[in-house]
């Protein structure tokens, strides 16, 4: 039949058109990869940030950067030392100067009119030490008495050292000042003595005048040339004053 032939010829013509065609036409998939491809050709490369440094050290809160560390106080323990040093230095100096100008008495002060065989109620002040560090020089002896040394650097050589002939100075609570013997043989002295400075009431009995006599406050203490005559003598009847 004629048109049996006819349509076989029209399949066979149209077989290639539709190879063609399906080779020309672009999948749903390969056009969805193409587009990617080209968004992804056209889209420009992101910078990625650095990455902070593992370990970088945090700076403090409220502190500027840049800011350089402040230095480490120094300590006062030097200058706290060396302080509490002169204080007592100060301190030591001021209490001799006292020590030494508690002894003399002041400026200008008329001293007694005594004259030989006079007895004189006197109280003397007095510390436990002052047997041993009240000491006199001269080479005079009077009525039998006599300092303990004859000069600064030699002791008395011409007898003995009997408390009742050796003179020492002594200051009253008056501020009067004289030689005297006797005074560390009373009873009232031979006992156990007061740890601070105390006072004693004595009888002194006037025998005469030391010229110029030197004194000494301190066994450690340097001697002092009097320009002024000390009266000498004797103390007894001593009692002790209680404060």
């Amino acid at each position: 039949m004629a048109t049996s032939s006819e349509d076989k010829d029209r399949l066979d013509d149209d077989a290639p058109a539709d190879e063609a065609g399906a080779q020309d036409t672009p999948t749903e998939e390969d056009g969805g990869s193409r587009a990617a491809s080209r968004e992804d050709a056209a889209a420009p490369a992101k910078a990625s940030r650095p990455a902070k440094q593992a370990g970088a050290a945090r700076r403090p809160a409220g502190k500027k950067a840049g800011a350089r560390p402040r230095a480490a106080a120094q300590p006062q323990g030097g200058s706290l030392g060396k302080s509490m040093i002169l204080f007592l230095i100060i301190i030591g100096g001021l209490a001799a100067a006292f020590a030494y100008f508690g002894r003399e008495p002041a400026p200008g002060t008329a001293g007694p009119k005594w004259k030989p065989g006079d007895k004189a109620q006197v109280e003397v002040t007095l510390v436990s030490s002052d047997i041993k560090d009240l000491a006199c020089w001269s080479s005079e002896e009077i009525s039998g008495r006599h300092c303990a040394f004859e000069s600064p650097t030699k002791g008395w050589s011409k007898g003995d050292a009997d408390d009742k002939k050796l003179l020492r100075p002594y200051t009253t609570t008056d501020r009067v000042q004289f030689l005297g013997a006797g005074l560390w043989s009373e009873p009232a002295l031979t006992g156990k003595l007061p740890s601070a400075r105390f006072a004693v009431k004595c009888t002194y009995t006037v025998e005469g005048k030391m010229k110029r006599p030197g004194i000494r406050w301190s066994s450690e203490g340097a001697w002092l040339d009097r320009a002024d005559d000390w009266y000498t003598g004797v103390l007894s009847d001593c009692k002790l004053i209680t404060p």
